[in-house]
C-alpha cells in the first residue's frame, strides 16, 4: 500500500471495502510520522516487523517488538505504536474484518471457534517471536496472504479467504488458549479510554477542554489528568495535539488548501502555535513539509 492509501486509511478508518474488508499496509518509521497514537477499530490486525524495532502499546500493556516479531491485535483492542529511539523500521500490517470468516453463524467453525474467539473466550499471544513454537508456519501464512492481496490474480478472493482460514487453523492449533477470566477493573479502564478517544476523534475540529473530557467519563479533572497520563503515556493535551497533527499532515499531503485552513480544520485557531507544534513533531514547518512531500 502506498503512502497516500495509508494516510487515507488513517483518516477514514476504512479497512478495505464492503466486498472485501481486508487491506495490507506497508509502513516505514520514520517517514512522515514517528508515532501512531492510541486508537482502536473493529477489525483484527496482524503486524509483521520486517526491519528494525518499534514500541507498541496493546491493551494497556507496553511491548518492545523487533525484527521478525509478529504482533496480534484483536478487534476493539486499544493499541498504538511509535519509533523506538532513532531506529529505522519497516513493518507490514494486515487489517481485516472477521466477517470474512463468519458469514454463516450457524456452521461448526463459527459456533466452535470464531464466535467464542470474538467473544473473548480464546486469547491470542500479543507477540509471536521467531523462537516461539510454530513461528515459521504463521510467518509463511502471513507472507502468502500479503502476496495474494498485492498480486490480486484471478480468483484471488477465494485464495485469500482460504489462506486466512489456514492462518487461523495454525493460530488455534498452536497459539490460542482458552481465557479463564478478565478483571472488571481493566474492563472499566478500557471502556473509559475508548470513550475519551471517541470523543476526541469526533470533536478534534473544535476546542476541547479537560473539563468536558473528564465529564464524559465522570471523573474529577485532577484524577482524569493522572488517569490519562498513566494509561496513555502522555498528557491529554499532548495526545490531542498529536491526533490533530496526524490529520494536518494528511491534509497537507492530499489537498492544496491553505495552511491557515488546515490549522482551522483541526481546531487550532492560532497559526503560530500550529506552526510551532507541527515543527516540533515533524522537524519542518507545514509549508516545508508539503514541499518535501510533493518533491518525492
Amino acid at each position: 500500500m502506498q503512502r497516500e492509501e495509508l494516510m487515507s486509511l488513517k483518516e477514514t478508518g476504512q479497512k478495505g471495502d464492503f466486498m472485501l474488508p481486508f487491506v495490507v499496509c506497508n509502513t516505514i518509521l520514520p517517514d512522515f510520522y514517528t508515532t501512531f497514537p492510541m486508537h482502536w477499530h473493529n477489525e483484527m490486525e496482524i503486524v509483521f516487523i520486517e526491519e528494525g524495532e518499534i514500541d507498541e502499546s496493546i491493551d494497556l500493556e507496553d511491548y518492545h517488538v523487533k525484527k521478525g516479531d509478529i504482533v496480534i491485535i484483536n478487534p476493539c483492542v486499544l493499541h498504538s505504536f511509535k519509533q523506538h529511539e532513532n531506529v529505522r523500521s519497516k513493518f507490514h500490517s494486515i487489517i481485516f474484518d472477521l466477517s470474512l470468516l463468519t458469514n454463516n453463524n450457524t456452521d461448526a467453525c463459527s459456533i466452535k471457534y470464531f464466535t467464542p474467539y470474538i467473544e473473548g473466550q480464546y486469547i491470542a499471544p500479543q507477540i509471536i517471536s521467531p523462537d516461539s513454537p510454530g513461528y515459521s508456519s504463521v510467518k509463511d501464512s502471513i507472507k502468502r496472504l500479503m502476496d495474494i492481496y498485492i498480486n490480486k490474480g484471478e480468483f484471488f478472493e477465494i485464495s485469500l479467504r482460504s489462506e486466512l482460514y489456514n492462518l487461523f487453523y495454525i493460530l488455534f492449533k498452536d497459539h490460542f488458549r482458552v481465557e479463564s477470566h478478565e478483571t472488571a477493573i481493566k474492563d472499566a479502564t478500557t471502556r473509559n479510554i475508548k470513550t475519551i478517544l471517541d470523543y476526541i476523534s469526533e470533536n478534534y475540529m473544535n476546542p476541547i477542554t479537560i473539563d468536558e473530557l473528564s465529564e464524559t467519563v465522570n471523573l474529577s479533572k485532577h484524577y482524569f489528568m493522572r488517569f490519562f497520563k498513566k494509561y496513555m503515556g502522555m498528557t491529554c493535551i499532548e495526545y490531542i495535539n498529536d491526533y490533530r497533527l496526524n490529520i494536518a499532515a494528511n491534509l497537507l499531503l492530499t489537498t492544496s488548501i491553505q495552511i491557515t485552513e488546515v490549522s482551522a480544520n483541526i481546531g487550532i485557531s492560532n497559526l503560530s502555535y500550529f506552526n510551532r507544534i507541527f515543527k516540533k513533531k515533524y522537524h519542518v514547518t507545514p509549508k516545508e513539509y508539503r514541499y518535501n512531500v510533493n518533491k518525492r
